[in-house]
């Protein structure tokens, strides 16, 4: 055989180079390529009001030291905020533990039985948060502390 492996890799080298080089040169042009867009607005007269959501007001609460179970309660005033679809009872215990209950939005009132060892040990007072369909909130001012 010939030497004419060496011819035919030059070739298909220079093949290729001039292949690329090309390809390059033809997508260079489609990236230059520009976009340009207009938009009329009409301005209308527009106010965005700021709503507050009223806190409930909670009853004093209570703690009813007994056994088996000390009963631990809750009534308040509803929200006069529209759109409350519910509340949320908050016992909060003095050691920085917080327990919370879902009640309906027609709920006045909680109640719940308790160990008398956890409000032995630990003191509890409680509040009550306003829920709304929109995601806001607003909590009652706390009760006092109770414990047995």
């Amino acid at each position: 055989m010939t030497n004419n492996n060496g011819r035919t890799t030059a070739r298909r080298i220079l093949t290729l180079i001039a292949l690329v080089t090309g390809v390059l040169l033809a997508s260079g042009a489609a990236a230059q390529a520009s976009f340009t867009d207009t938009a009329t607005v009409t301005q209308t007269p527009m106010s965005i009001g700021t709503a507050t959501v009223a806190a409930p007001t909670s009853g004093p609460g209570s703690l009813t030291c007994r056994r088996p179970n000390a009963i631990m309660a809750l009534t308040w005033t509803k929200s006069t905020s529209t759109r409350v679809t519910g509340y949320r009872v908050n016992v909060m215990f003095s050691d920085g533990y917080t327990q919370t209950t879902q009640m309906a939005a027609t709920d006045t009132s909680w109640s719940q039985a308790i160990p008398p060892y956890n409000v032995t040990a630990y003191s509890v007072r409680y509040s009550v948060t306003a829920l709304t369909d929109y995601g806001w909130t607003a909590d009652s001012t706390t009760t006092g502390w109770f414990q047995c």
